[in-house]
């Protein structure tokens, strides 16, 4: 291999990792931080002596929940892929679960960079910047579901003004993700040509032949979400993903004995959603903690079962995406340490996960 691309390889890596590390320090610091907010607000041994209420039968609820929502979630993904290379929802089912364990344990939303990567037969950057753009329809999806659940927040709680300015943030983020995705849907040869011409004027003309293919391939990711039909059915299975998320933290709130409407649970799906687009540590710790018994505390919940019934519910989300991606890793014959130096090369280079002997 000629010195020049080792060096390139060799500093790419290094700034890969670089990334990850401060990533992964900013995040924490971000959860810290609100950690500390919570200790200011909760008694920890009230919330300690909330724990021991936990019912048994409810947590059953739960578990039933995650076995609808995986699927159905999956199912989602797979309908987004263009029907000329759409993969089989076994394997969408595979590569999801993998991902969601990914990012619970490593920073940078890196369980997002696995499904890109092991959804198709090829690493190729062309695959996974299709793949990429299945992935920013999930997101805007998601993201505008969770604007209407707390709209109506809005309508049914009055809650106070953070919440209205998360709204706001969240309506620009989602809104102009929405018009990008449109844009690049049926404009896409009028919007390289205009990158392209910053790129000259920027002198990086080196960069456009390689910047219009991975747009073109984005671009061709986005070909499944054209029709009415489509786009219907795909929000149709988001409301009912987002249904069963509601579902779950009404059954957690039983478990503990604690007086929480399917309302107030859509309600606080919604904002705990809505909160864990803040960068946070791997798993969302401490910020999920605090948007979490910030939305109870709106639907009535006293700060310490509040916090408490958030533990409960992140606990579980924790060890049940843990558990089955780590089921599913073996399906698919790979382990963590082979899932986990992919992620570190760049996809394009021409490397593949080889299932483990």
């Amino acid at each position: 291999m000629p010195a020049p691309t080792r060096n390139r390889k060799k500093w790419s890596g290094v700034l890969g990792r670089r990334f990850r590390v401060q990533s992964a320090v900013v995040g924490i610091l971000i959860g810290l931080g609100c950690l500390a907010i919570l200790f200011k607000q909760v008694d920890f041994r009230q919330s300690w002596n909330a724990l021991g209420r936990l019912n048994g039968p409810y947590l059953l609820i739960p578990v039933a929940v995650f076995f609808v929502n995986l699927p159905l979630r999956a199912r989602r993904w797979q309908l987004i892929f263009p029907a000329s290379w759409r993969p089989s929802l076994g394997a969408c089912l595979t590569v999801l679960g993998i991902g969601n364990m990914a990012n619970f344990l490593l920073p940078g939303r890196a369980g997002d960079v696995a499904r890109c990567v092991l959804v198709g037969n090829s690493a190729s950057l062309t695959d996974s910047s299709r793949t990429l753009a299945t992935l920013a329809v999930e997101k805007v999806l998601d993201g505008l579901a969770l604007v209407g659940m707390v709209l109506f927040s809005a309508w049914a709680l009055h809650p106070p003004h953070w919440v209205l300015e998360l709204l706001r943030v969240a309506i620009l983020i989602f809104g102009s993700a929405l018009v990008l995705l449109v844009a690049l849907r049926y404009r896409t040869r009028a919007l390289i040509d205009s990158v392209r011409r910053v790129f000259r004027w920027m002198h990086l003309s080196s960069l456009e032949e390689r910047f219009d293919g991975l747009l073109t391939s984005f671009a061709e990711g986005l070909g499944a979400v054209s029709s009415a039909g489509q786009m219907l059915t795909l929000l149709l299975m988001t409301a009912a993903i987002w249904s069963t998320e509601a579902g779950m933290i009404w059954g957690m709130a039983g478990a503990l004995g604690l007086a929480v409407s399917l309302k107030s649970a859509v309600v606080a799906s919604a904002i705990l959603g809505l909160g864990l687009m803040i960068p946070a540590a791997p798993g969302g710790l401490g910020t999920y903690e605090l948007f979490g018994t910030e939305a109870f505390k709106l639907t009535g919940v006293a700060a310490s079962g509040a916090l408490a019934l958030t533990v409960v519910i992140h606990a579980w989300i924790f060890v049940a995406n843990i558990v089955a991606g780590i089921c599913l890793l073996a399906v698919k014959g790979i382990s963590l340490a082979q899932l986990r130096n992919q992620l570190e090369v760049k996809p394009g280079a021409g490397s593949t996960i080889q299932p483990s002997s």
